[in-house]
């Protein structure tokens, strides 16, 4: 299963984000091919405690080190915004 994190450069970009919006407003800073079933909340947990947590970062640059409420993981075809615990699940919006 092919899993990417994005972090968000804007604070308020709200629950509801579009295909587009990942290529403004969202930074892919991590992206791998995990061929071990992993859950979402395993990923954010990673995220969340470790400074490099599957290895090296694809940007160095990034808008903060940490996840952080807002930012998103994409695991296969499925969407998740980061919460302030945990993670929920989103809709992209085309267009």
């Amino acid at each position: 299963m092919r899993v990417r994190v994005y972090f968000c450069k804007e604070p308020e970009a709200g629950q509801r984000i579009g295909r587009q919006a990942l290529d403004t407003i969202y930074d892919l800073v991590w992206e791998s091919e995990l061929k071990n079933v992993i859950t979402i909340g395993r990923i954010w947990l990673r995220f969340q405690d470790e400074a490099m947590p599957f290895g090296r970062a694809l940007k160095d640059g990034r808008p903060h080190e940490k996840i952080a409420p807002g930012d998103v993981i994409q695991a296969g075809d499925e969407y998740f915004m980061v919460m302030q615990v945990g993670v929920k699940k989103v809709e992209l919006k085309e267009g």
